[in-house]
């Protein structure tokens, strides 16, 4: 185990930590510069399209040292070189690095990455400096014991300020400024330089049990860290092996749910799946298993060879904020979305979803995300990967209610800005019922605020991008609920409610709220053979209303003279017949009139 380094890339959104993957996968040989497609890692569509990572991606490297490499080594690692496992390549090391996402939306990705590494690369782009995701993913590491390299990427780029940067990463973790590496991940500059500190720096894994605290060779405990549905195998697991070893044709069981399992086949990412004899502790891989049944796999179960071996920590379970109905276009796919949301539930276990129903769009699921950005992303991968045509209701914050009285999810948000369009981004907050708390740091300035979640994804980031200049940064979390003056706002089209357009409003927002969705509406809706009138109903009463004018045909154009009562007569007829029609009529809404409500709020 002595020449294994199980470590990953933390960094804020868009600082480099997939192109900085490429290049260590280039110096470890494992695949041609050049000759392969960039941010490698990122391996589904939708992560190259919008150029973000939405999934953790692990991946294992060989590195050779020189020889007068090793011998400057020697001095530093934990345990000398030629103690290594296998003497005659003892300058081989086996890198297991997991790629991680940067979006808030995703950080569930990275504690579950913390829990199988012994060590991270904080990466931190030259030109923008530290941000909020940035300080977030580190307080994780730290909060894990886990030892950090910092680094500073984009030094090529013209508006880089590295010796700024670096300021802020020794007021932030305290280091020395020799201990901050300068790297180009786009040209490779410093980039070995920094694969070797990894190895000088980050401690070999070590056999512990999670109980006693000392050393246990005699039995298997593996952490699931990941996993997906392949249809040809079942569910195949990506673990963490912490004590003991894994083979082909072995017998073993999921401590949380007791379920037997036979072990098909296991091995590496090199990044694609390779098959191996086994997997021994201290390593990161897959296994192939008999189980077909996604129900009986939860992420952060413990693989053991025995039901009264002891479980290992595992992962707090993440609780979804942002809620959006799916219905399928077609209901004769409703069974195929229902499959769907079950093979997508095992690589992302933080999605939540119960059946529903909708008078208009049929039979559906009520589905919990992260965020928006989270949301938009499984929506796209639902239509994408199973080939589904659907209809997402625009996201809605989840209000707790007892009694009639309504308590709203309060969220502590943490904006790190310039100094000088800290009055405006203070402004936005307030005017967004933030509560301020605290503010700290010189050049950067980081400020804690206390702001509803119900205002926070009502373009509160575009906002805050636009009074920052697009240099302010945001990460959040889920502090409490509190009571709140609030109520069902209800949307009537030609007197009759859609429960897709109903939500639960404060009251210092209803006109605000109301008087958007009611415009929208008559934006978004297609003009019918009749009236279509757009009424918003809050606490009993009509407070806002808009109308769609029907399409009308010229009845009087073939009239070329004659009395006034030829042409009233006409109009009159035409008049009931649009009555008639408004009263038998449904009012139609298109699928993209739901799109564009959600894209616009997200």
């Amino acid at each position: 185990m002595n020449n294994i380094r199980n470590f990953a890339i933390i960094a804020h959104v868009d600082h480099g930590k997939s192109t900085l993957a490429d290049r260590f996968l280039e110096i470890t040989g494992m695949v041609k510069p050049g000759e392969h497609v960039e941010q490698l890692l990122d391996r589904n569509p939708i992560s190259r399209e919008r150029g973000i990572t939405i999934k953790l991606a692990p991946v294992r490297m060989l590195y050779r040292l020189t020889s007068s490499r090793v011998n400057e080594l020697e001095n530093n690692i934990s345990q000398p070189v030629n103690a290594l496992t296998n003497k005659q390549n003892n300058d081989f090391f086996i890198l297991n690095l997991i790629d991680t996402p940067g979006h808030v939306d995703f950080s569930y990705e990275v504690e579950r990455t913390l829990g199988c590494v012994e060590g991270v690369i904080l990466l931190v782009d030259a030109s923008c400096g530290i941000q909020a995701q940035t300080v977030v993913n580190a307080q994780k590491a730290l909060e894990q014991n886990l030892v950090i390299i910092p680094a500073i990427n984009k030094i090529d780029l013209p508006a880089a300020q590295i010796s700024e940067t670096k300021k802020q990463m020794v007021e932030f973790l305290g280091v020395e400024e020799a201990d901050i590496h300068e790297v180009s991940a786009k040209t490779g500059q410093n980039v070995e330089k920094l694969l070797q500190a990894v190895i000088e720096k980050i401690p070999p894994p070590v056999e512990i049990d999670s109980v006693t605290g000392f050393p246990q060779s005699n039995k298997i405990q593996s952490l699931i860290f990941d996993s997906y549905y392949d249809q040809y195998r079942g569910v195949v697991l990506f673990a963490r092996v912490f004590n003991g070893e894994l083979k082909s044709g072995m017998k073993a069981y999921l401590h949380g749910t007791k379920t037997e399992l036979e072990i098909l086949e296991v091995g590496i990412f090199t990044p694609d799946l390779k098959s191996k004899e086994n997997l021994k502790s201290g390593e990161i891989g897959y296994l192939v298993t008999n189980l077909k049944d996604i129900h009986e796999v939860s992420i952060g179960d413990t693989i053991v060879d025995k039901i009264d071996t002891s479980p290992l920590p595992g992962y707090r379970k993440i609780k979804p904020m942002v809620f959006a109905s799916i219905f399928p276009v077609d209901t004769n796919d409703y069974l195929h979305l229902k499959k769907a949301l079950e093979q997508l539930y095992l690589s992302d276990s933080s999605l939540e979803f119960k059946l529903t129903y909708s008078k208009a769009l049929g039979s559906g699921f009520r589905v919990g995300f992260l965020g928006l950005l989270h949301a938009d992303v499984v929506r796209e991968r639902l239509e994408r990967e199973y080939g589904l045509n659907l209809i997402l209701t625009p996201p809605q914050v989840k209000f707790l209610e007892k009694e009639r009285q309504f308590f709203e999810p309060i969220l502590k948000i943490k904006v790190i800005t310039a100094s000088i369009y800290l009055n405006d981004v203070m402004r936005l907050c307030q005017n967004y019922r933030g509560k301020f708390i605290t503010m700290d740091g010189k050049s950067q300035i980081v400020l804690i605020y206390h702001m509803p979640m119900s205002e926070m994804i009502f373009n509160f980031f575009d906002k805050l991008k636009s009074v920052s200049s697009g240099y302010a940064s945001l990460d959040w979390e889920f502090l409490r609920h509190e009571k709140v003056e609030a109520d069902m706002m209800t949307i009537l089209l030609n007197g009759n409610e859609v429960d897709e357009f109903c939500e639960i409003v404060v009251k210092e927002r209803i006109r605000q709220r109301a008087n958007y969705l009611a415009k929208r509406l008559r934006e978004l809706i297609p003009r019918q053979q009749y009236e279509v009138k757009i009424q918003v109903k809050y606490k009993g009463k009509i407070i806002t209303s808009e109308r769609i004018a029907p399409f009308r045909k010229d009845v009087t154009q073939k009239l070329y003279g004659g009395d006034r009562t030829r042409k009233d007569k006409l109009l009159e007829k035409q008049k009931k017949g649009k009555k008639t029609m408004k009263n038998i009529g449904r009012v139609e809404i298109p699928k993209e009139a739901f799109l564009k409500l959600f894209k616009l709020r997200y």
